[in-house]
């Protein structure tokens, strides 16, 4: 089994939990998985921060010009994934 294959919707939420109630100084367990990030005060920066956890995490390699922000944690995942499945292409 790859690492893709182990990468599921649920340890996405997971991961974006605890590195955004870190940088939010929050308790993980208050951040909703289905209210939009942007009710927390998420921007442009801290998505793009969160983006590129995500890519040293995981290797999602979202759009860099992408907002997390109008997402929730769980809407936010199901992309990481679904991007994580998508065919590679070769240089």
């Amino acid at each position: 089994m790859s690492v893709t294959q182990e990468i599921t919707p649920e340890l996405v939420v997971e991961r974006l939990r605890h590195v955004l109630a870190e940088m939010l100084e929050m308790a993980p367990a208050d951040l909703d998985a289905d209210v939009p990030l942007s009710a927390f005060g998420i921007d442009s920066m801290t998505s793009s921060v969160l983006l590129g956890d995500l890519q040293k995490w995981c290797g999602a390699e979202l759009r860099t010009e992408a907002s997390l922000g109008g997402l929730s944690l769980t809407e936010a995942a199901d992309l990481v994934v679904a991007e994580l499945r998508q065919p590679r292409k070769e240089c």
